[in-house]
């Protein structure tokens, strides 16, 4: 075999060996881009949620406004629940666009992932506070509407009534910031595959998640149990 003949056979395995190699990370970088995508579809619903609980948090407390206008105790906490709420659905609509303007799908997929991972260390940290916050204040504002008794507002048991409100809030905050940790350690894990070229962490999440999916079943079940229980213990 003439030497021509052997270096051109050298040449094709290697320009074949790169053309399998960048297949192989175009299918990754495509397979990852699902995922991250997949997971963009839960922080926009848990921000539109939210943004409908505050909006409902307006309405209870214009009504209760209304209908504690002879209570000037009552009015000032309403007042400073109504400030905190507008800000937290100002804020809230803040962090939505941001969230929008990283997934710019112009951009590759890591420098994606990268400011991804910052939105959930700082926007995104300081919303799952004032989230928690506007759930706690709805369910104080349902009781409130509901057992008001011309104006009054009677709590029969108000260490019963701060623990329950106060136990609520953990669970609530809670269950968000162990969800926005396993979307960290995802997004971490798939930068990490990106780099590699690989998808040994994507597939480590991957059977972590079915192991742990009926953790989240139980969370859920405490949180509503906690809902329910504020609100028959606030009515008693």
């Amino acid at each position: 075999m003439k030497k021509d003949e052997l270096i051109h056979m050298w040449q094709e395995g290697n320009d074949r060996m790169y053309r399998d190699e960048k297949t192989d990370r175009d299918m990754i970088t495509q397979y990852l881009g699902e995922k991250t995508l997949k997971g963009n579809r839960s922080i926009n619903f848990n921000l539109v949620f939210y943004g409908a609980v505050q909006v409902a948090n307006i309405i209870m407390l214009s009504m209760n406004l209304a209908g504690y206008l002879n209570n000037p105790a009552m009015i000032w906490i309403l007042i400073s629940q109504l400030a905190i709420t507008i800000g937290a659905l100002v804020f809230g609509m803040d962090v939505f666009y941001k969230f929008r303007e990283i997934n710019n799908y112009s951009d590759t997929l890591q420098n994606l992932i990268r400011k991804q991972l910052w939105f959930y260390r700082r926007p995104y940290e300081v919303w799952l506070v004032l989230a928690s916050v506007s759930a706690i204040i709805l369910m104080t504002n349902v009781n409130l509407y509901i057992d008001n008794d011309n104006g009054s507002y009677v709590i029969n048991n108000k260490v019963m009534y701060v623990g329950v409100t106060l136990g609520a809030l953990l669970i609530i905050y809670g269950t968000q910031k162990a969800t926005s940790l396993l979307g960290l350690r995802r997004l971490k894990g798939y930068l990490a595959d990106l780099q590699q070229g690989a998808l040994d962490q994507s597939e480590r999440l991957e059977r972590s998640k079915r192991r742990h999916r009926w953790l989240w079943v139980v969370l859920f079940l405490l949180l509503t149990a906690s809902l329910i229980f504020g609100i028959l213990t606030a009515v008693k």
